[in-house]
């Protein structure tokens, strides 16, 4: 009988899919999550189901969309709210796994009212967003704090660190917004940030296991590299602004694109950024993802060291993309561009025989859910076609995998209501926007989503088997907004 396969999914948070050394990224450095791609798949059309950060981590939790599992906004309160928790009776993570010993290190935020340990898990239990350097770091803005217990803070005095101080911090330029950093420097060691303090709980928790020969499902979620990027060196001078080029996407704006858009740019104050204040933002993003990378180093490092390495399979990925600067725009929100809602999905299987393969079918993040079970079962649940099991990918095994046509999101507020839904084949993007114009891409000749082609009559015949495509889709998950789609069908 062979041994149980340990896994670990680690997951980033708004981490754009070419921010990577494996995605031809040139600048930013990321030698151990390359170590992942190059001894494992790299996927280059994975995609979240929303690129809202409760409603995407729900999605991975469950295996379904937002519309169908009820996390349509981010799960930031602490009191029960509409929309914001897991509809009743839905099976999630816990529920597939049986016999498998459950760790959640990091950041949570999938519902509002649950915590992890709620679920079995143990480890860390912010509630919310729960970012552990508010309220704790000196002279630091941003204010989302955990309203439970804040595990970091005791970390940092069980291992002698001084409370890390915030300088040099940049804002955006709307007087009305002042509440988030984009950047800031960060004192103290590198050792005492918050990347680091998640893999060393990681490795406590592994080392403590109370049945060693038990198989766990480890979830390694890190707060990075979301805005505010608040670092310290060597990453905040790691990489010069000035060799970060232009973003194909920052000259056009939002020409051609709803209003919307625009007052979401003014309201972060980016929308009049010029390209090397532009550079500033990105090199600290870059330098907040190199500071992951190093941390994951150390996980990697330690499993090697207690033998796990080769009994575990090892999933990064992030929950969403940014827009960092592309159409000048920043994080993520009512647009539904690859630039946030494409993502990095690298696996890294034990017994993986293709050594650096690349993997280029649709994948969603919320397959892991299936792909999970799977592993602790030995078989593949029915997601009722919301999302698959995507192990035989993982093995190496692109054969015997099914594939899909087109990809799908959703997203229904952020900021304010905006109801959008998409679809996405391997050529063309359509983005239904419920209460403003719509937009057509013709991702083969513009990847970079500038001209909206929704009124161009040489696509009329795409714009028609798209929504189509995306009226079947709604129609599948009973999506109520399905009613609106069909009768503007004709016009829109």
């Amino acid at each position: 009988m062979s041994t149980p396969l340990n896994v670990i999914y680690i997951l980033t948070d708004q981490h754009r899919w070419n921010a990577l050394g494996c995605y031809g990224n040139r600048i930013v450095q990321t030698p151990h999550i390359d170590r992942l791609a190059d001894e494992g798949v790299r996927f280059l059309h994975a995609y979240t189901p929303t690129a809202i950060c409760g409603p995407a981590r729900a999605s991975l939790f469950t295996g379904m969309f937002p519309v169908a599992h009820g996390v349509q906004i981010n799960a930031e309160r602490s009191s029960r709210q509409n929309g914001d928790n897991i509809a009743p009776g839905i099976k999630k993570i816990p529920d597939y796994i049986p016999g498998y010993d459950y760790f959640h290190l990091g950041k949570w935020h999938a519902e509002a009212s649950t915590v992890p340990s709620d679920y079995g898990a143990v480890g860390h239990d912010f509630d919310g967003y729960g970012f552990p350097g508010s309220k704790v770091y000196q002279n630091f803005v941003f204010a989302s704090a955990p309203t439970k217990e804040n595990r970091y803070v005791h970390w940092l005095q069980e291992k002698g660190f001084e409370t890390p101080t915030v300088s040099e911090s940049f804002f955006g330029k709307n007087p009305h917004l002042r509440v988030q950093e984009l950047y800031g420097k960060l004192s103290g060691p590198a050792e005492a940030a918050i990347p680091f303090f998640i893999v060393d709980e990681a490795i406590t928790r592994l080392t403590s296991r109370q049945n060693p020969e038990k198989p766990f499902f480890m979830s390694v979620n890190f707060w990075g590299p979301h805005t505010p990027c608040v670092i310290p060196e060597p990453y905040y001078s790691m990489y010069n602004p000035q060799s970060i080029p232009e973003d194909p996407a920052f000259a056009a704006g939002i020409s051609g694109k709803p209003l919307h858009f625009e007052h979401i740019s003014k309201m972060w104050g980016v929308h009049n950024l010029t390209w090397p204040e532009w550079q500033n933002i990105i090199a600290r993003y870059y330098g907040y993802i190199t500071m992951i990378d190093d941390a994951i180093g150390r996980l990697i490092n330690a499993l090697q060291t207690k033998d796990l390495y080769d009994n575990t399979l090892l999933i990064f990925t992030a929950d969403h993309g940014d827009a960092m600067g592309a159409h000048k725009l920043i994080e993520k929100g009512e647009f539904m561009y690859d630039t946030c809602y494409r993502i990095p999905l690298i696996a890294r299987h034990p017994q993986h025989a293709k050594m650096g393969q690349v993997c280029d079918k649709f994948v969603y993040l919320h397959d892991l859910c299936p792909t999970l079970a799977e592993i602790a079962t030995g078989a593949a649940p029915d997601m009722q076609g919301q999302s698959q099991s995507i192990l035989g990918l993982i093995r190496g095994d692109e054969e015997g995998s099914d594939s899909r046509d087109f990809v799908y999101g959703e997203c229904t507020a952020h900021f304010s209501a905006f109801p959008q839904r998409m679809v996405r084949t391997k050529t063309h993007k359509l983005i239904f926007n419920a209460s403003s114009r719509g937009e057509l891409y013709d991702m083969l000749a513009d990847p970079y989503e500038i001209e909206n082609k929704i009124d161009d009559p040489a696509l009329a015949g795409v714009k028609r088997e798209l929504i189509d495509q995306l009226i079947i889709q709604m129609e599948l998950l009973h999506d109520p907004l399905v009613r609106w789609l069909k009768r503007i069908q004709g016009f829109y």
